[in-house]
């Protein structure tokens, strides 16, 4: 009896055991992709040996930090476009003194 026991920890020991390795396994996995993609973004921020230069960095970010300030101004308008709709559907909103218009009388900052 306790033999059986002993063996049947021991099956319960290498199943843990071979979770584990399984869980090291996929960390080791997606921790060599990530550095993969981290090498290839340095690789594309680094001037190009062959003479021609891509982009410098601060054109890039610049061109990031445009391109977002354009997508945060389009979620804005679409955001009012929806309000006056929800406004709208739900029954009109009433005009507040300072412009803005309640859903069903409630006023919005």
């Amino acid at each position: 009896m306790a033999q059986q026991r002993a063996g049947q920890a021991d099956v319960a020991n290498g199943a843990a055991s071979a979770r584990e390795g399984d869980e090291l396994t996929i960390i080791l996995d997606q921790t060599r992709e990530t550095l993969e993609l981290v090498r290839s973004l340095v690789a594309m921020l680094l001037p190009r040996e062959n003479g021609k230069d891509g982009p410098k960095l601060e054109d890039l970010i610049a061109a990031l930090v445009a391109q977002q300030r354009e997508t945060i101004i389009a979620i804005k308008r679409l955001q009012g476009d929806v309000t006056a709709i929800a406004d709208h559907m739900l029954g009109g909103g009433t005009e507040q003194p300072d412009g803005h218009a309640g859903i069903n009388g409630i006023a919005r900052a």
